[in-house]
């Protein structure tokens, strides 16, 4: 037991350790919720994109989308911090974000792709038997359905985007894996800094796909009150 708490305090309180975690875990989540968020909404235009009636449209869509979705995390973060964004001084974490945001607006929008595909014309149809507008039957007949089926797989991609933040290290960014790495060449002893940062990742993962399902679950109850 004494032994385990002196790693413990070699791990965090020794030399403040503490504060790299700590650090390293804002980086954490400042680049999983910005580049999620973002690659959300650039999912959602590539998704667009992918189904447009203009076919050049579409085919470049798709060209983006397979290059991206092919080409691995870590060598397009290399390409767009020592190439495209070689000679610029923006800061390496805006260019990881922006890469992170990529990878992730890729697979959103297979996935919101999917989800679409599942919705039966046939609604969309009734719907303007009704009386609705093409908007009106979007919002209220597609969309709800819509994010039904893709919630699953857009937890999913939430929990992929935190794990690819771990990769950033290798680039000069102090994230939370980095930060445990660092800590551990100082104690020579990294298990305890992996554990943490293992139940860390954990309790992200667990906490935002709850609230997500809760979110769902609320929207779901507004919509059968309405």
């Amino acid at each position: 037991m004494e032994a385990f708490l002196h790693k413990l305090y070699l791990t965090f309180v020794k030399d403040e350790h503490y504060r790299f975690f700590l650090s390293g875990l804002g980086t954490t989540l400042l680049l999983t919720f910005a580049s999620f968020l973002l690659g959300t909404a650039l999912g959602i235009a590539m998704c667009a994109a992918l189904r447009s009636k203009r076919p050049a449209v579409r085919k470049t869509a798709g060209i983006l989308q397979t290059f991206f979705m092919e080409l691995p995390t870590m060598v397009l973060l290399m390409i767009l911090i020592y190439v495209i964004f070689g000679r610029s001084s923006l800061p390496v974490l805006i260019i990881v974000i922006l890469g992170l945001t990529l990878k992730a607006a890729t697979y959103l929008a297979e996935i919101f792709d999917s989800a679409l595909d599942t919705i039966s014309a046939g609604e969309t149809e009734a719907a303007r038997t009704l009386g609705m507008t093409r908007w009106q039957a979007f919002r209220y007949v597609v969309l709800p359905q819509t994010i039904d089926a893709a919630l699953p797989l857009y937890q999913t991609q939430f929990v992929d985007t935190l794990e690819e933040t771990s990769i950033v290290g290798y680039l000069a960014v102090v994230d939370l894996t980095r930060a445990s790495e660092i800590v551990a060449s100082r104690t020579m002893d990294a298990f305890i800094g992996l554990f943490t940062i293992a139940i860390v990742y954990f309790l992200i993962g667990f906490a935002v796909k709850r609230l997500i399902r809760l979110l769902a679950k609320r929207r779901r109850k507004g919509g059968v009150t309405a």
